[in-house]
Parts: C-alpha cells; structure tokens; sequence
C-alpha cells in the first residue's frame, strides 16, 4: 500500500485528487492538507510514501516546504505554473502534474512512484554483488573501459556525461541520473551537473569541494546527503 498526503490551498484540487487516490486500490490517503505548515503536521504523526504538493500557496511554497523538510518522501508536483518545472525536477521530484490534469496522467504519475519503490526493494539485493571497479561507455564509434578507481569526477551536460581522470576525459551518450545508479560506492552526487569520487576530494569548505586543483559547487539539494556519506566510518 503506497501511503498519500495531499497538500493544496484549492478545495477542487483536494477533492480532485482524494477521488483520483480512491479509485486505484494500491494507493491510501492518510491525509489532505490546505497549507504546508499542515502538511507538516500530518508528516510528524504519520509515515507518507508520496506527496502531492502545491507549488503556489500561502505563507511557504512547495517548493520552499520540501527544501525545509528533512528525510522528505517522494513528491509528486501538482501546479498550474510550468515555469516551476525545472525546479521540481532539480527536487528529484517523482513527477510534475500540470493543472487541470485528467486521471490517466495521474495515473501514469502513480506508475513512476510504483517503479521507483520497486526500485528502491531491489537495491540491496544488488548490493550483495561485488561492485566493479571499471565501465564500458561508448565515446562515438566504440566502447571506451573506463577505470572508476582512476575517475577524478563526471560531469554532466544535457544529455551527455564527460569521465574526468588524471590524464584523459571520455565523453559517452548518457544522463548523470541513469549512470549514478551504476556506479559504486565510493561515487557520490554533488551537484545536479557533477558526480565525484570522494577519494579525489582534497578540501570541503561551506560550498564547494576541491579535486585536482579545480573548484566544484555543492548543490543545496545534495549538500546533506553529501555530508552524511563523507562522514561515514
């Protein structure tokens, strides 16, 4: 059972959503909230899988919400505003849901957080392998191994990535978010444009990590998961 919470200052969408949740029997509401201070309230006293979230509401915005929500479930953005797109996807929102939206597109939505659970119960079970120590990518015509032990970072570009080493860049047709979860675990995100490879690292400061004499900035987004895996023993 995928547990939902609503958080929408529109009654219509509330009641909208609340119908769309009822008809699919894996989905249950535990809860609908017209603020974010609310929600907040609900999300203290019971456990939520995903949020529907507004972006435009009184007093702090969705988006303001999350970014001040620790350990945050997964989000589905439900909003009339596309201009907010790219800022829920740099989230790592599950979805983005323009109103007015009919049911298949909510349900398509739903079918995202289903993968992404799924997902998520696989990964130990992928963790029991050895991890391996080195790629193939394809750089133009040809597959390219790259040694991940000798990888200073890897930058991301639309829809490309660039392998940095001590002396060579490969550049291969990849998303930085389908090759994080390929990589082992001494790779960690950053930024939404660099992944790096914490032995690399030379300095942290406030904003910023140092690797091979060049600067990286710490994304908000990733700043606390970043400080909890260099922190671990």
């Amino acid at each position: 059972m995928i547990r939902c919470l609503i958080v929408d200052d529109e009654p219509y969408a509330r009641k909208l959503l609340e119908e769309f949740i009822q008809k699919l029997p894996e989905l249950s509401l535990v809860g609908s909230a017209a603020d974010a201070l609310s929600a907040r309230s609900i999300l203290s006293k019971q456990k939520v899988d995903v949020l529907f979230l507004d972006i435009q509401m009184p007093d702090l915005t969705g988006i303001d919400f999350l970014k001040s929500t620790a350990h945050p479930p997964m989000v589905i953005f439900t909003t009339a505003f596309a201009e907010y797109a790219l800022d829920g996807f740099e989230l790592d929102a599950v979805d983005y849901l323009l109103k007015p939206f009919d049911f298949n597109r909510f349900l398509k939505a739903v079918n995202k957080v289903t993968e992404r659970l799924a997902s998520a119960v696989s990964q130990p079970e992928k963790e029991k392998h050895a991890e391996r120590d080195f790629l193939f990518v394809k750089d133009g015509y040809k597959l390219v191994k790259v040694d991940l032990k000798s990888v200073l970072y890897i930058k991301g570009s639309r829809e490309y990535v660039t392998f940095v080493t001590g002396n060579m860049k490969v550049m291969s047709l990849l998303s930085l978010k389908d090759l994080e979860k390929d990589l082992p675990s001494d790779f960690v995100r950053i930024h939404h444009s660099f992944i790096v490879r914490i032995d690399a690292i030379q300095s942290i400061s406030h904003e910023e990590v140092s690797i091979g004499g060049e600067s990286f900035p710490i994304g908000a987004t990733y700043k606390k998961r970043f400080l909890d895996r260099i922190e671990r023993p």
